[in-house]
């Protein structure tokens, strides 16, 4: 009974994120426990650098401006991305949930052509451009380490 619920509130939830929009078809999203991860830090640990999101800021222009719009509040065929409005969609996962959610599914004309640094960076521009403080080291091109960094509320 209790691997019944369990699949039934997986379902719900990936029934949802569809319905939302954070599912679309052809993407690979996967259902993320927040209790099952061994996060280490928040993005309120300044875990990203400002020279970092800068970076993002010169790749976000080449590669996601066209949709995203230039100041990131999205335009007619994009949402916004950046401040609370679009970080509360995320709130309570993991940091790597974001970065393979972003590589899997743009630049729309051609998912996963950036490098993982180039993903990396452009969602430490998010990040900057949402609010969270910069640090001293960088954000991990390496999802297995994004996931151990928790998205919760800027303050």
């Amino acid at each position: 009974m209790k691997r019944l619920v369990v699949v039934g509130s997986v379902g719900l939830a990936l029934a949802c994120a569809s319905v939302s929009g954070l599912a679309t078809e052809g993407s690979a999203v996967e259902p993320v426990a927040a209790t099952a991860q061994e996060t280490t830090s928040t993005l309120l640990d300044g875990v990203f650098t400002a020279a970092q999101a800068r970076r993002g800021r010169r790749v976000y222009s080449r590669d996601c401006a066209s949709c995203h719009g230039p100041e990131m509040q999205g335009g007619e065929m994009a949402p916004g991305i950046a401040g609370s409005g679009f970080m509360v969609f995320w709130t309570e996962l993991p940091v790597g949930s974001m970065f393979e959610r972003i590589k899997v599914s743009m630049p729309e004309d051609g998912p996963g052509r950036l490098t993982d640094e180039e993903y990396t960076d452009v969602l430490a521009f998010i990040l900057d451009s949402s609010d969270y403080p910069a640090g001293e080291t960088e954000l991990p091109a390496d999802k297995a380490e994004l996931d151990k960094i928790m998205i919760v509320a800027a303050e």
